[in-house]
Protein backbone atom coordinates (compact mmCIF):
# COMPACT_ATOMS: atom_id res chain seq x y z
CA UNK A 1 0.00 0.00 0.00
CA UNK A 2 1.20 3.43 -0.78
CA UNK A 3 1.31 7.00 0.91
CA UNK A 4 -0.07 10.45 -0.01
CA UNK A 5 1.20 13.68 1.22
CA UNK A 6 -1.99 15.31 3.08
CA UNK A 7 -2.31 18.54 5.14
CA UNK A 8 -5.97 18.21 6.24
CA UNK A 9 -9.07 16.12 6.68
CA UNK A 10 -12.61 17.77 6.86
CA UNK A 11 -15.13 15.21 8.73
CA UNK A 12 -18.93 15.95 8.09
CA UNK A 13 -17.93 18.78 5.70
CA UNK A 14 -21.10 19.69 3.34
CA UNK A 15 -20.08 22.15 1.19
CA UNK A 16 -17.86 19.61 -1.26
CA UNK A 17 -20.32 18.03 -2.88
CA UNK A 18 -23.44 16.20 -2.39
CA UNK A 19 -24.42 14.82 1.12
CA UNK A 20 -22.95 14.56 4.31
CA UNK A 21 -18.72 14.15 2.87
CA UNK A 22 -15.27 13.53 3.92
CA UNK A 23 -13.05 16.03 2.39
CA UNK A 24 -9.38 14.98 2.04
CA UNK A 25 -7.31 17.99 1.45
CA UNK A 26 -4.06 16.78 -0.75
CA UNK A 27 -0.58 18.36 -0.96
CA UNK A 28 0.76 20.19 -3.96
CA UNK A 29 -0.58 22.97 -6.48
CA UNK A 30 1.05 23.85 -9.99
CA UNK A 31 -1.14 27.21 -9.76
CA UNK A 32 -0.33 30.29 -7.42
CA UNK A 33 -3.55 32.34 -7.23
CA UNK A 34 -3.41 35.45 -5.40
CA UNK A 35 -6.39 34.47 -2.96
CA UNK A 36 -5.29 31.36 -1.90
CA UNK A 37 -6.64 30.59 1.39
CA UNK A 38 -5.40 27.51 1.43
CA UNK A 39 -1.17 28.49 0.65
CA UNK A 40 -0.16 25.86 2.84
CA UNK A 41 -1.39 23.40 0.72
CA UNK A 42 1.00 24.84 -2.58
CA UNK A 43 4.22 23.17 -1.87
CA UNK A 44 4.49 19.47 -2.43
CA UNK A 45 6.44 18.70 0.66
CA UNK A 46 5.51 18.76 4.65
CA UNK A 47 6.43 22.83 5.38
CA UNK A 48 7.47 23.81 8.70
CA UNK A 49 7.14 27.30 10.12
CA UNK A 50 8.66 29.06 13.37
CA UNK A 51 5.12 29.81 15.92
CA UNK A 52 4.97 31.00 19.12
CA UNK A 53 3.12 29.18 21.90
CA UNK A 54 1.55 29.96 25.18
CA UNK A 55 2.18 27.41 28.17
CA UNK A 56 1.30 28.62 31.61
CA UNK A 57 1.22 32.08 30.19
CA UNK A 58 4.72 32.14 28.85
CA UNK A 59 5.45 32.43 25.48
CA UNK A 60 7.72 29.01 23.55
CA UNK A 61 9.27 29.41 20.04
CA UNK A 62 7.91 26.07 18.38
CA UNK A 63 7.34 24.86 14.96
CA UNK A 64 4.50 23.75 12.80
CA UNK A 65 4.52 21.33 10.25
CA UNK A 66 1.55 21.53 7.37
CA UNK A 67 1.05 18.10 5.79
CA UNK A 68 2.16 14.21 6.66
CA UNK A 69 2.62 11.70 4.06
CA UNK A 70 -0.56 9.26 5.23
CA UNK A 71 -0.72 5.45 4.61
CA UNK A 72 -3.34 4.96 2.15
CA UNK A 73 -4.67 2.26 4.02
CA UNK A 74 -4.84 4.17 7.02
CA UNK A 75 -6.55 7.15 5.77
CA UNK A 76 -8.70 4.63 3.93
CA UNK A 77 -10.14 3.85 7.49
CA UNK A 78 -10.67 7.31 8.85
CA UNK A 79 -12.92 8.11 5.56
CA UNK A 80 -14.96 4.56 5.87
CA UNK A 81 -15.61 5.83 9.46
CA UNK A 82 -18.72 7.80 8.41
CA UNK A 83 -19.73 5.43 6.12
CA UNK A 84 -23.31 5.36 7.50
CA UNK A 85 -23.36 9.64 7.19
CA UNK A 86 -22.71 8.79 2.86
CA UNK A 87 -25.57 6.36 2.70
CA UNK A 88 -28.38 8.18 4.77
CA UNK A 89 -27.30 11.42 3.23
CA UNK A 90 -26.26 10.38 -0.37
CA UNK A 91 -22.59 12.10 0.08
CA UNK A 92 -19.26 10.66 0.37
CA UNK A 93 -15.53 11.40 -0.33
CA UNK A 94 -13.89 14.58 -2.22
CA UNK A 95 -10.44 14.88 -2.58
CA UNK A 96 -9.40 18.54 -2.43
CA UNK A 97 -5.80 20.57 -2.06
CA UNK A 98 -4.10 22.20 -3.11
CA UNK A 99 -4.72 19.99 -6.24
CA UNK A 100 -4.97 16.65 -5.65
CA UNK A 101 -3.90 15.54 -9.63
CA UNK A 102 -0.38 16.65 -8.60
CA UNK A 103 -0.72 13.34 -6.75
CA UNK A 104 -2.05 10.90 -9.41
CA UNK A 105 -0.78 7.57 -8.55
CA UNK A 106 -2.30 8.14 -4.82
CA UNK A 107 -5.35 10.04 -5.99
CA UNK A 108 -6.22 6.91 -8.33
CA UNK A 109 -5.58 4.39 -5.63
CA UNK A 110 -7.55 6.08 -3.22
CA UNK A 111 -10.78 6.46 -5.93
CA UNK A 112 -10.47 2.76 -6.96
CA UNK A 113 -10.41 1.48 -3.52
CA UNK A 114 -13.27 4.69 -2.15
CA UNK A 115 -15.58 3.02 -5.40
CA UNK A 116 -14.91 -0.41 -3.88
CA UNK A 117 -16.92 0.27 -0.85
CA UNK A 118 -19.81 2.35 -2.49
CA UNK A 119 -18.56 5.11 -1.84
CA UNK A 120 -19.79 8.57 -4.19
CA UNK A 121 -16.45 10.40 -5.20
CA UNK A 122 -15.94 14.08 -5.66
CA UNK A 123 -12.52 15.78 -7.01
CA UNK A 124 -12.44 19.50 -6.33
CA UNK A 125 -9.53 20.31 -9.31
CA UNK A 126 -8.37 23.68 -10.97
CA UNK A 127 -8.10 21.45 -14.01
CA UNK A 128 -4.55 22.39 -14.32
CA UNK A 129 -3.26 18.08 -15.21
CA UNK A 130 -1.78 16.17 -18.19
CA UNK A 131 -5.09 14.75 -20.03
CA UNK A 132 -3.52 11.53 -19.73
CA UNK A 133 -4.18 11.85 -16.02
CA UNK A 134 -7.95 13.04 -16.23
CA UNK A 135 -8.56 9.62 -18.69
CA UNK A 136 -7.07 7.87 -15.99
CA UNK A 137 -9.08 8.64 -13.09
CA UNK A 138 -12.61 9.69 -14.99
CA UNK A 139 -13.93 5.98 -14.72
CA UNK A 140 -13.54 6.29 -10.82
CA UNK A 141 -14.95 9.62 -10.21
CA UNK A 142 -18.66 11.20 -9.76
CA UNK A 143 -18.38 14.75 -9.76
CA UNK A 144 -15.86 17.36 -10.51
CA UNK A 145 -15.78 20.59 -8.82
CA UNK A 146 -13.92 22.75 -11.32
CA UNK A 147 -12.57 25.93 -11.08
CA UNK A 148 -13.10 28.79 -13.56
CA UNK A 149 -11.07 31.99 -12.84
CA UNK A 150 -10.56 34.36 -15.42
CA UNK A 151 -11.22 33.38 -19.15
CA UNK A 152 -8.40 35.74 -20.63
CA UNK A 153 -5.48 34.42 -20.99
CA UNK A 154 -2.65 36.92 -19.79
CA UNK A 155 -5.11 37.65 -16.81
CA UNK A 156 -5.05 34.14 -15.69
CA UNK A 157 -1.61 33.86 -16.04
CA UNK A 158 -1.16 37.09 -14.05
CA UNK A 159 -3.15 36.00 -10.75
CA UNK A 160 -2.52 32.35 -11.02
CA UNK A 161 1.47 31.89 -12.39
CA UNK A 162 -0.02 29.64 -15.17
CA UNK A 163 -2.33 30.45 -18.82
CA UNK A 164 -5.58 28.99 -18.89
CA UNK A 165 -5.58 27.06 -22.39
CA UNK A 166 -5.06 23.71 -20.88
CA UNK A 167 -8.01 24.26 -18.18
CA UNK A 168 -10.23 24.82 -20.61
CA UNK A 169 -9.29 22.04 -23.02
CA UNK A 170 -9.75 19.49 -19.89
CA UNK A 171 -13.04 21.26 -18.78
CA UNK A 172 -13.95 20.40 -22.28
CA UNK A 173 -12.89 17.13 -22.52
CA UNK A 174 -14.34 16.20 -19.38
CA UNK A 175 -17.54 17.64 -20.33
CA UNK A 176 -17.46 15.62 -23.61
CA UNK A 177 -16.97 12.66 -22.07
CA UNK A 178 -20.09 13.15 -20.00
CA UNK A 179 -19.00 14.08 -16.69
CA UNK A 180 -20.89 15.32 -14.03
CA UNK A 181 -18.80 19.00 -13.87
CA UNK A 182 -19.90 21.91 -11.59
CA UNK A 183 -18.08 24.80 -12.57
CA UNK A 184 -16.82 26.97 -9.26
CA UNK A 185 -15.92 30.83 -9.72
CA UNK A 186 -13.50 32.30 -6.88
CA UNK A 187 -15.60 35.81 -7.05
CA UNK A 188 -12.30 37.79 -6.36
CA UNK A 189 -13.23 42.02 -6.73
CA UNK A 190 -11.11 43.54 -9.26
CA UNK A 191 -9.37 40.42 -10.75
CA UNK A 192 -12.49 38.51 -12.45
CA UNK A 193 -15.65 40.99 -11.44
CA UNK A 194 -14.54 43.40 -14.56
CA UNK A 195 -18.00 43.06 -17.04
CA UNK A 196 -15.69 41.68 -19.66
CA UNK A 197 -14.24 38.99 -17.39
CA UNK A 198 -18.09 38.22 -16.36
CA UNK A 199 -19.63 38.90 -20.03
CA UNK A 200 -16.68 36.00 -21.53
CA UNK A 201 -17.25 33.52 -18.27
CA UNK A 202 -21.13 33.51 -19.04
CA UNK A 203 -20.51 33.06 -22.31
CA UNK A 204 -18.50 30.24 -21.68
CA UNK A 205 -20.93 28.78 -19.58
CA UNK A 206 -23.82 29.34 -21.85
CA UNK A 207 -22.04 27.25 -25.09
CA UNK A 208 -21.76 24.30 -22.86
CA UNK A 209 -25.01 24.65 -20.79
CA UNK A 210 -26.35 21.22 -22.38
CA UNK A 211 -24.06 19.35 -20.32
CA UNK A 212 -24.13 21.30 -16.96
CA UNK A 213 -26.66 21.71 -14.21
CA UNK A 214 -25.66 24.52 -11.75
CA UNK A 215 -22.77 26.88 -11.26
CA UNK A 216 -20.83 27.99 -7.40
CA UNK A 217 -19.88 31.35 -7.06
CA UNK A 218 -17.28 31.44 -4.15
CA UNK A 219 -16.92 34.59 -2.32
CA UNK A 220 -13.60 35.68 -1.55
CA UNK A 221 -12.78 36.14 1.52
CA UNK A 222 -9.36 37.40 3.76
CA UNK A 223 -9.37 34.87 6.32
CA UNK A 224 -6.06 33.17 5.44
CA UNK A 225 -4.05 36.86 5.69
CA UNK A 226 -2.28 35.12 8.75
CA UNK A 227 -1.06 31.77 7.28
CA UNK A 228 0.79 34.39 4.39
CA UNK A 229 2.73 35.51 7.74
CA UNK A 230 3.45 32.69 9.57
CA UNK A 231 4.89 30.85 5.80
CA UNK A 232 6.56 34.20 5.50
CA UNK A 233 4.65 34.45 1.85
CA UNK A 234 3.38 37.84 0.51
CA UNK A 235 0.20 38.64 0.41
CA UNK A 236 -0.84 39.77 -2.86
CA UNK A 237 -3.99 41.72 -2.28
CA UNK A 238 -3.84 43.99 0.55
CA UNK A 239 -6.17 46.18 -0.54
CA UNK A 240 -9.17 43.94 -1.33
CA UNK A 241 -12.39 43.89 -0.15
CA UNK A 242 -14.70 40.67 0.37
CA UNK A 243 -18.01 41.35 -1.92
CA UNK A 244 -20.60 42.30 -0.08
CA UNK A 245 -24.08 40.36 -0.68
CA UNK A 246 -25.42 43.21 -3.12
CA UNK A 247 -22.26 42.21 -5.44
CA UNK A 248 -22.99 38.30 -4.97
CA UNK A 249 -26.79 38.59 -5.93
CA UNK A 250 -26.01 40.80 -8.83
CA UNK A 251 -23.14 38.22 -10.38
CA UNK A 252 -25.92 35.95 -9.71
CA UNK A 253 -28.32 37.86 -11.67
CA UNK A 254 -25.80 37.88 -14.23
CA UNK A 255 -24.94 34.06 -14.61
CA UNK A 256 -29.16 33.08 -14.45
CA UNK A 257 -28.98 34.41 -18.10
CA UNK A 258 -27.18 31.04 -18.80
CA UNK A 259 -29.92 28.98 -18.19
CA UNK A 260 -28.85 27.31 -14.92
CA UNK A 261 -28.93 26.84 -11.36
CA UNK A 262 -26.31 29.14 -9.99
CA UNK A 263 -25.67 28.80 -6.37
CA UNK A 264 -23.72 31.47 -3.72
CA UNK A 265 -20.88 29.53 -1.91
CA UNK A 266 -21.70 26.08 -3.08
Amino acid sequence: MSHVIIFDIKRFAVHDGPGIRTTVFMKGCPLRCWWCHNPESQSPEPVAVDIERKVNGRKIDAKKTYGEKVDIGELMKIILRDQHFYQESGGGVTFSGGEPLMQPGALEELLALSKKHGLHTTIDTCGFAKREILERILPLTELFLYDIKNMDPELHRKYTGKDNALILSNADFLLENKAQVIFRIPVVPGVNTSDDEIEKMAAFIFQRRENLNEVHLLPYHRIAENKYLKLGIKYKLPDTGEPGARMMQNLKQRFESTGLEILIGG
